[in-house]
């Protein structure tokens, strides 16, 4: 991988027009939500308090997990499951519409901006990471490793053994670990199309 150095201006303003402050919670969990809070419906009700109680929820379980990491891809998968289990069932009790698509979109976009972050240290969990699935990633996926999408949307997704064996089959067909896969081929495909709709 191919590092750069900039100047402490350019990255300190840059997280913060990115993140808006210095510390990562709940900049990067509200920033993750952000990407996803389109295709919630709340039926007229503001969404900010539930947005608000899973913040502090992936911030208490991340914080948790890096400060005892797995050391075992399986192990990873195990603690990924449960947390979006708990926020299905956290909005699943309010008698909002929530699924496994926005649960994983959530987590896994707050890893990756835990990372663009860089206030914590996840080296040790970097491999294990997941791929935010959505449809930028589908076109990727589909266009660079042939492999289907496993819905016809991310946000419809409800099934995980069906989530964790298309990221199974991602990690099986890339070199490098998924989320640097993924950082890489989102950015071509989001080119992509812009490339198509000009």
């Amino acid at each position: 991988m191919a590092e750069i150095l900039i100047d402490k201006d350019r990255s300190d303003f840059l997280q913060y027009a990115f993140f808006g402050g210095d510390k990562p919670f709940p900049a990067v969990s509200d920033r993750a939500y952000r990407d996803l809070c389109r295709t919630l419906r709340f039926h007229g009700e503001s969404g900010t308090k539930y947005r608000d109680h899973v913040g502090r929820v992936l911030e208490a379980e991340i914080t948790a997990m890096l400060s005892k990491p797995p050391d075992t891809q399986a192990g990873y998968d195990t603690w990924h499951h449960a947390l979006c289990d708990e926020l299905i069932g956290y909005y699943g009790s309010t008698g909002f519409e929530f699924n496994l698509g926005h649960a994983q979109k959530w987590v896994n976009m707050t890893m990756k901006y835990i990372y663009i972050h860089g206030a914590l240290d996840i080296t040790p969990v970097f491999s294990y990471l997941h791929v935010p699935l959505d449809s930028y990633v589908f076109g990727a996926v589909e266009n660079d490793l042939g492999i289907k999408p496993p819905c016809s949307a991310w946000s419809k997704l409800t099934n995980y053994e069906q989530y964790i064996r298309y990221q199974k089959r991602i990690r099986a067909a890339v070199t490098a670990p998924p989320l640097r896969w993924e950082f890489q081929n989102w950015l071509s495909e989001a080119k992509r199309r812009n490339m198509s709709q000009e």
